[in-house]
């Protein structure tokens, strides 16, 4: 028998191969990809600069219900901020954020100003209760149909966050997965809620 010398070329090879297997098929494996880019500074929020004479658009009526039955309409959270997040837990970009979002509602919960809102766009609030129980995140989750969730919030997919300001307008709209426990994004939440 005439064996080759296998060399670390080949085994790079196949050990890179294995991994995009993996990362092809496993939500997980891409979630965890994801979490280490934004842990390296990857995928940050751009801060909206709002121009002077510039008008933002109001935040439309979004009814969603958590599973004591809570409800919160967001027309009627004027006079607070308003972080709003659509997920699912089958959305590795969105298992990818969570834990940079569960870290900016610790840093900021403490103001009353402040209001987060996690809607689960599968609208299975057992599961994505549950979900988040099990990751030890304090989120609170909302259902909402993303059918009955207006375009101008949800319309292009999964994760998608907005900020409502006090004014009850949308000054922030950010589609896809993103670090929110940046100082800068902190920062720009907490001067929201300062503003009279």
């Amino acid at each position: 028998m005439n064996f080759k010398k296998i060399t670390w070329s080949q085994i790079s090879t196949v050990l890179m191969v294995l991994f995009v297997a993996v990362y092809l098929y496993s939500a997980r494996m891409k979630s965890w990809v994801i979490m280490g880019l934004m842990m390296i500074g990857f995928f940050k929020p751009d801060i909206p600069q709002i121009k002077p004479g510039e008008k933002n658009q109001p935040a439309p009526t979004m009814l969603v219900q958590n599973l004591s039955g809570k409800s919160i309409d967001l027309q009627q959270q004027k006079g607070k901020v308003v972080f709003v997040n659509f997920w699912a837990t089958w959305c590795p970009p969105c298992l990818a954020e969570l834990p940079s979002i569960n870290s900016l509602y610790e840093k900021v919960k403490a103001d009353t100003n402040i209001v987060f809102v996690m809607v689960d766009v599968d609208n299975d609030l057992a599961n994505s209760t549950k979900f988040l129980k099990n990751k030890r995140y304090q989120l609170p989750v909302y259902g909402g149909d993303a059918a009955h969730v207006p375009n101008s919030l949800f319309g292009e997919g999964i994760p998608t966050t907005i900020v409502v300001d006090k004014k009850g307008d949308v000054v922030f709209r950010h589609l896809n997965r993103a670090k929110y426990d940046d100082e800068k994004f902190v920062q720009y939440i907490t001067n929201l809620a300062a503003e009279q």
